[in-house]
């Protein structure tokens, strides 16, 4: 047996009676639980209140927290998913669990990615030339189950590409890159599983440059990830020209502190300063792949060496100005492999609807930015973590439960991906309001009154 969960990155609809007109808070173990009296109290002033919202911002498109109403670029749609990690919907899923759990990743995440070794797929190639990829075609199962497009995630190498005895699996070095003389026979093994799952078409090559930092000069190598990348996109096109192959999946880190990192760059704002070494990786890697069908983005609204600087609602402006920053330098599709947006409460659970709320609106940010994919980490709430979720833990029968994410995601999702510039999400800090309008539909956070949706 092994565990991962340190490697999982740096990244509740309730039963009602009749039409769905409010989704009310949790309790503090994290549930949705009846409204209090307060709450109550207050329905027909927020209802009132939520109409004005609504007409005012559909009227004038305003958005006092800066998500900008006025799309600059052509958007051509955000489509959103989920990356299965370890744990997610497997053969020791409680079936009751894992039916509901399935049921709420088709409707949500069309989406959906998966690792070539490692986060729920076992050694593909545990010695030269001899395969087995029995685990990974489990996980290629469970997204064809769920109707989804799959993603395919070339990440990691077999040991024995790392310098250690072939047929042998240390996980404490899954993150180790393989030696450059192996880089062929990694993607020897990326061709054979292109060819092996020919119903995927878009594979992102390596995870956050995982084994490519250069501790002596204090920078990523993105000459030899990129040397990796070009043998791996060259091995999938001579057998798949079809496939959709990109990178490179750096981590675009911020920085409380413009000197913190001692690599500031010239991307700025409330939510701190983007470290350059990332952006010299974008470039280079723009200047020097053979070829690319989109770029391949990592990263979160917390900085890091201070996390959170601002509001987390302000902060999702960072995911913006970088996905403008690629865009200006490229006309390649944008997505976002690993999407975080955190709030201010660390211990805030998975089934926060405030989590909830801050994630859409940064898919909203991303997607007005012209991103046009974007992936959460994690798909199934982890007891050992409080990022954001889409089902509830699926150990146990009872689980797989959709969260308060799922029920926003099933609203505006469709609607990101057929044409992002009619949602509109703002936050109102004055207030402590967030709202979201849609064709369909509108959405508000504050609170007092909880996460509320209203359907038209």
């Amino acid at each position: 047996m092994y565990r991962q969960d340190g490697l999982e990155g740096a990244s509740t609809t309730p039963a009602v009676d009749g039409p769905v007109l409010a989704i009310r808070p949790p309790a503090v173990e994290g549930k949705l639980g009846r409204a209090s009296s307060r709450t109550r109290w207050f329905d027909w002033e927020v209802s009132l209140w939520m109409a004005v919202v609504c007409m005012l911002l559909t009227a004038f498109g305003s958005s006092p927290a800066g998500l900008s109403g006025t799309l600059r670029h052509p958007l051509p749609g955000l489509a959103v998913g989920a990356t299965h990690t370890q744990y997610s919907i497997d053969s020791s899923t409680p079936a009751q669990s894992a039916a509901r759990a399935l049921e709420v990743i088709r409707e949500v995440a069309p989406v959906q990615n998966q690792h070539l070794m490692g986060w729920g797929a076992m050694n593909p190639e545990p010695s030269p030339g001899h395969y087995d990829f029995s685990s990974l075609d489990r996980r290629m199962e469970l997204i064809t189950e769920a109707g989804a497009e799959a993603v395919l995630t070339l990440c990691c190498a077999p040991d024995w590409m790392k310098g250690e005895p072939a047929g042998t699996t240390d996980w404490s070095r899954i993150e180790a890159a393989p030696r450059r003389e192996h880089f062929d026979d990694f993607a020897e093994l990326a061709q054979v599983a292109a060819q092996r799952y020919a119903h995927v078409h878009r594979f992102v090559v390596w995870n956050e440059l995982k084994g490519f930092y250069d501790s002596g000069s204090n920078h990523w190598d993105a000459a030899a990830y990129t040397d990796l990348y070009n043998r791996v996109y060259t091995a999938i096109k001579q057998v798949r020209p079809d496939a959709l192959v990109g990178g490179p999946y750096v981590i675009v880190d911020s920085w409380a502190s413009e000197w913190a990192g001692g690599h500031r760059s010239t991307l700025k704002g409330p939510w701190g300063t983007v470290d350059q070494r990332s952006l010299d990786v974008l470039r280079y890697w723009l200047d020097h792949a053979v070829g690319a069908d989109f770029v391949a983005l990592d990263g979160g609204t917390h900085t890091h060496d201070r996390g959170l600087i601002t509001t987390d609602f302000v902060a999702t402006a960072k995911l913006s100005t970088v996905t403008e920053w690629v865009r200006a330098r490229t006309d390649l599709p944008i997505w976002w492999v690993e999407l975080g947006a955190e709030t201010g409460d660390e211990s805030a659970p998975a089934a926060d609807p405030r989590r909830a709320a801050v994630m859409v609106h940064a898919l909203v940010t991303v997607a007005h930015a012209g991103a046009s994919g974007a992936l959460l980490w994690r798909p199934r709430e982890d007891p050992d973590r409080t990022s954001v979720a889409l089902f509830s833990d699926t150990s146990s029968p009872s689980g797989g439960k959709p969260l308060p994410l799922s029920t926003l995601l099933a609203m505006v999702g469709r609607q990101l991906q057929e044409d992002p510039r009619q949602v509109l999400s703002t936050w109102y800090p004055s207030a402590s309001l967030w709202t979201l309008v849609t064709p369909g539909g509108s959405a508000m956070w504050s609170p007092d009154t909880g996460l509320r949706i209203v359907e038209e």
